[in-house]
């Protein structure tokens, strides 16, 4: 009995050292070989390819008459007639209003008999002076007289031009604010010219695309009374970019032969800035903001791969992409918050 329980403790100390192998190797190959527990994660993938587009701007600017400007006195006088109907069309230097210019007439009625009178005396005393019988003085005295007398009426005569108030330039007349009879003085505005003929048009675009414009590019427009397009032409650009509102002035001129645009409305602009060819384009979903600038999932070897990008023009739903990514690279463009690096992934659906 004693022989026989030696013998079963000896076997079972055997098969306990068996036991521990086993688990000590199976352990060392579990190690060996780790199971990989990251779920897969269902995307949505676009492909990039080239992409010839011309990207636009839309802005709003406003219109203006190509010369415009408000009809006023200079001096203090009564009017005396309206020569210009309200709203009609003028012509350069076409009188417009008449001014009460009475007392300047008869003032330099006067002044011209003293000239001739002063004329007169001139010639004597000139006479006189051949003959030794008047100073040299004398006679630069009785001179001075008629000159300053014939200065006089030259500025009566300014003061009588400014009776009659004329168009500066051809144009539509507004409608007056004054009537036949009443006192005007230089603060009040008699009436408003504009010329039609063709519009300014001023809008502003911001100041990444003002290389993009130049001199003589065409630009189209529409108005809320206006059905279809007009066409109109850069003319001027402001030198400088507005510091308040990062902005650049931009002026286009625009023809208005048949008087149908009217000057203060406001205008729908829209710019063709430039034609970019064998671009890669992104949906702007696809995209990760950081500090650093952009990062993007690239689908490779059915697992996610972060990459910065460098970006350049966009709109609502597509971003240029510069630099970071190629022609038939997979970009991940759904499930953007669980996606990590490395995460295993799955295509549902290629936009």
């Amino acid at each position: 009995m004693k022989r026989i329980s030696i013998f079963l403790g000896f076997a079972t100390a055997v098969a306990i050292l068996i036991l521990l192998k086993i688990f000590v190797f199976s352990g060392k190959k579990e190690k060996l070989s780790p199971v990989n527990t990251n779920p897969v994660i269902p995307v949505e993938c676009y492909i990039a390819k080239d992409t010839s587009v011309n990207y636009q701007l839309e802005t709003v600017g406003t219109l203006r008459a190509n010369e415009q400007v408000e009809i006023v006195s200079e001096i203090n006088r009564k009017i005396i007639a309206i020569l210009m109907k309200e709203g009609a069309f003028v012509t350069a230097n076409q009188l417009l209003f008449k001014l009460d210019d009475a007392d300047i007439n008869a003032r330099i009625n006067k002044l011209a008999i003293e000239v001739k009178l002063a004329g007169a005396n001139e010639s004597r005393e000139k006479s006189l002076l051949n003959k030794g019988g008047i100073s040299q003085e004398r006679f630069d005295e009785v001179s001075n007289l008629r000159q300053t007398l014939q200065a006089e009426i030259e500025i009566l005569k300014v003061d009588l031009a400014k009776t009659s108030i004329r168009a500066p330039f051809a144009g539509k007349i507004g409608l007056r604010n004054v009537s036949e009879g009443a006192l005007v003085n230089p603060g009040i505005v008699l009436a408003s010219l504009q010329d039609i003929s063709k519009m300014k048009l001023d809008f502003s675009i911001p100041e990444r695309y003002s290389r993009d414009l130049h001199i003589g590019s065409r630009v189209s427009f529409r108005t809320d009374y206006l059905s279809d397009d007009e066409i109109a032409v850069v003319e001027a650009i402001e030198p400088a970019v507005d510091v308040a509102t990062r902005t650049l002035l931009i002026r286009a001129i625009a023809p208005n032969e048949n008087n149908i645009l009217v000057a203060g409305t406001s205008a729908r602009v829209n710019l063709i800035l430039n034609e970019l060819e064998k671009s890669i384009f992104v949906p702007t979903a696809a995209l990760i903001p950081s500090i650093k600038g952009y990062t993007v999932f690239l689908k490779r070897n059915g697992v996610a791969q972060a990459v910065m990008v460098k970006t350049g023009v966009r709109n609502r739903e597509y971003i240029q992409i510069i630099e970071g990514i190629k022609v038939g690279d997979t970009l991940v463009i759904t499930n953007l918050l669980r996606v990590k690096k490395d995460s295993p992934l799955r295509m549902v659906k290629i936009n």
